[in-house]
């Protein structure tokens, strides 16, 4: 790992010389090389002191009406003692709500880093850290990959703190806590753990700490890099965390006994530990009534079997088991590929192909041409492929069969595994027919027994089996769900309510 530059004054302390702290400071941002970092010298009671801050990062209007204005503003002190000047700014003079005291240029650098300003005194080794962020930053907004028909419309944005509230706009509770972290050791990252105190499981909060605390990198972009750091078995394909763009999501996951990994700079939120079934759970489940949540819940499980299964079927039983097609639509698939010059495999994995292309142009066009990208290539490239009898017409509704299929996936993550599986279930599909099929099956079903998450087995409480709520497959109504995920701590797994509990006013009388 390459030394950071200027590491011994980066570790040192402020001094009582104005002049001194301020070049040490102009050394460790390179100024005046980095125009970016702005020093404003003024007197004020009566002794010389600069401020300073990030251009672009900090606000002006908290820099002229919380900070410039009533330290030009405020009485000489002249019996001051030196060590006391900013302590001084910070109770008789400042109008700010935020401020803090540091003596070490390390905290300083992170403080101007972050959007805050630093108010330095001639004669002071200490320096008060100011509250003055006021970059850019993008609103709130409508989820883009997580909406949903019924329920909030609010998604996560790029700013830690605005995620961090919107989470606790949802649970409104003192037990609801925020650790900060920090990752990187070139350019540090800041990342948030938000758990409930006493229903998340202490273990599993500790080993989340450890994982995060150990890393020993330069820099991490965003969550999805934070997720493959610390995840069990980064070289397995199913995902053993849940990203979600939605603040209610997470709220609830974290009422459940989860905990919540936010990220700087990243709209997306970890939760850990999770199971299988969290994978195929959609936001909008918990706003539904039961009927029709279990309903889309049985038939978005059906979807996915469907676009996993459907083409690699196809393939197995045209080319091994064609005794198993009834004696009409095997004569239809053989008039319709009568002229086809290709095996039914390549053929297959070129439609599959052109498909998945299809899918990907269309998610980084831009999103006035995205769509009708995505019909038109459908529509002129299948027509056209039919006519040249390049392609069968059957296997194209076998493969849009189960592209539809493949978008009824709560999650993005899910729906890139669903492709892959799909693709090797073809090619041993055309390998070794339906046996091979039950084969994969049987690995891939093994491998998802044996998966964790924050050492968690994922295909639990199914297997191993775990007391739980009626709220895998299937979706009974709220009131009977009286645990609380088995993931939470033990004490807290019957501290939903008990049964009857919840709609009490059965027992009331009629007044």
């Amino acid at each position: 790992m390459e030394k950071v530059p200027n590491e011994r004054l980066l570790r040192s302390a402020l001094g009582p010389g104005l002049a001194d702290n301020v070049a040490a400071l102009q050394t460790l941002f390179n100024a005046p090389l980095n125009k970016d970092l702005v020093v404003r010298r003024f007197e004020t009671c009566g002794f010389s002191a600069a401020l300073l801050y990030i251009e672009g990062m900090a606000g002006s209007q908290a820099l002229g009406e919380g900070v410039l204005r009533p330290c030009l503003t405020a009485p000489p002190a002249p019996e001051l003692p030196a060590q006391e000047r900013t302590n001084h700014l910070a109770q008789a003079v400042l109008s700010l709500a935020g401020t803090a005291s540091s003596d070490l240029m390390s905290e300083l650098v992170q403080a101007l880093l972050d959007g805050q300003s630093a108010l330095l005194a001639e004669g002071c080794g200490q320096a008060l850290i100011l509250e003055t962020r006021g970059y850019e930053k993008r609103g709130v907004e409508r989820p883009q990959n997580e909406s949903v028909v019924i329920g909030a419309q609010q998604g996560f944005v790029e700013n830690l703190r605005t995620n961090i509230t919107l989470i606790r706009r949802v649970v409104r509770s003192p037990m609801l806590i925020t650790e900060m972290l920090q990752v990187g050791c070139q350019i540090p990252s800041q990342v948030a753990l938000v758990y409930l105190k006493g229903v998340a499981s202490q273990p599993i909060l500790e080993e989340v700490r450890r994982r995060i605390l150990s890393l020993k990198v330069d820099y991490l972009a965003d969550s999805g890099q934070l997720q493959a750091f610390i995840e069990d078995a980064p070289m397995q394909l199913i995902p053993q965390m849940l990203q979600t763009e939605r603040p209610d999501r997470a709220a609830h996951c974290v009422c459940d006994g989860q905990i919540a990994i936010l990220m700087d700079n990243s709209p997306y939120a970890l939760i850990a530990p999770i199971t299988f079934f969290h994978l195929i759970h959609a936001a909008d489940d918990n706003y539904l009534r039961w009927q029709y949540a279990t309903f889309t819940r049985l038939l978005r499980t059906l979807g996915l079997l469907m676009s996993l299964y459907l083409p690699g079927l196809y393939v197995a039983l045209t080319t091994f088991h064609r005794q198993v097609i009834p004696l009409d639509l095997l004569t239809s698939i053989a008039e319709s590929r009568a002229r086809v010059p290709f095996p039914v495999l390549v053929e297959t994995l070129i439609l599959e192909l052109s498909f998945f292309m299809i899918n990907e142009a269309g998610i980084r066009m831009s999103s006035q041409i995205g769509s009708a990208l995505g019909i038109v290539g459908g529509l002129i490239l299948g027509q056209a492929a039919v006519a040249a009898d390049v392609i069968s017409p059957i296997l194209i509704i076998i493969v849009a069969l189960s592209g539809l299929g493949n978008y009824v996936a709560p999650t993005y993550s899910l729906s890139i595994v669903v492709e892959i599986l799909r693709l090797s279930l073809v090619l041993i599909a055309a390998l070794a027919g339906l046996y091979g099929i039950a084969l994969l099956s049987f690995v891939y079903l093994c491998a998802l027994c044996a998966a964790q998450s924050l050492g968690q087995p994922m295909m639990a409480p199914f297997a191993p089996y775990r007391p739980h709520n009626p709220d895998l497959l299937l979706r009974l109504p709220a009131w009977l769900q009286k645990r609380r995920l088995f993931l939470a701590s033990r004490a807290s797994w019957l501290k939903r309510w008990r049964p009857g509990d919840a709609r009490s006013w059965r027992k009331g009388d009629k007044k």
